[in-house]
């Protein structure tokens, strides 16, 4: 059989084959051995055709079974057995504890939800007072600022008057000193 070449209808059928055969939960290498037979063919060439060649080339519809297949799984384990009474009571009773658990996972998520808003609330207000007591100190600090600089101007005036203060009474002086001297000069 080496050299045989793969026609499109053995091509059709071995993908057929493995798409299904992955869909409905079975695996490739049944579905290569199955292809074979029908082909003459070996499971391992039928394998190789499908990794080297067709897997790729119809890669959506592959992927596609697989989550079929996955899908199909999940759909056995969730569908329920209503064969018999039992099985429907069964049923009913998980139902039932289901709806308590989900009502106490209500409950508690509004506990909670309600926590948080307090947290919330009590932040802001926490928030408002603290810009409160910022906006106090910054006008705290430009009261102190506004009056340092009356106080340093008050001290350069003061230090100018003092200034002028003394010349003021250096002249006097000297003119006192001079009336001294002329009144001296002329009683001589």
């Amino acid at each position: 059989m080496k050299g045989r070449r793969w026609t499109e209808q053995e091509d059709e059928l071995l993908k057929e084959s493995v798409l299904r055969s992955i869909s409905t939960g079975g695996t490739q290498l049944d579905a290569f051995a199955e292809v074979g037979k029908k082909l003459g063919r070996t499971a391992g060439a039928c394998g190789f055709r499908w990794n080297a060649v067709l897997r790729q080339k119809y890669l959506n519809m592959y992927v596609d079974a697989k989550k079929q297949r996955v899908f199909n799984q999940l759909e056995k384990r969730k569908r329920p057995q209503l064969d018999s009474f039992a099985g429907v009571v069964q049923i009913l009773k998980q139902c039932e504890q289901n709806w308590c658990y989900l009502q106490e996972s209500v409950v508690q998520l509004t506990k909670e939800l309600q926590r948080k808003k307090e947290k919330i609330h009590s932040l802001l207000e926490e928030n408002k007072r603290i810009k409160a007591e910022q906006n106090s100190y910054q006008q705290f600090q430009q009261q102190v600022k506004e009056r340092y600089k009356q106080l340093m101007y008050l001290l350069k005036r003061l230090e100018q008057e003092e200034v002028s203060s003394e010349k003021t009474h250096e002249i006097q002086s000297r003119e006192y000193e001079l009336a001294d001297d002329t009144s001296s000069d002329s009683s001589a």
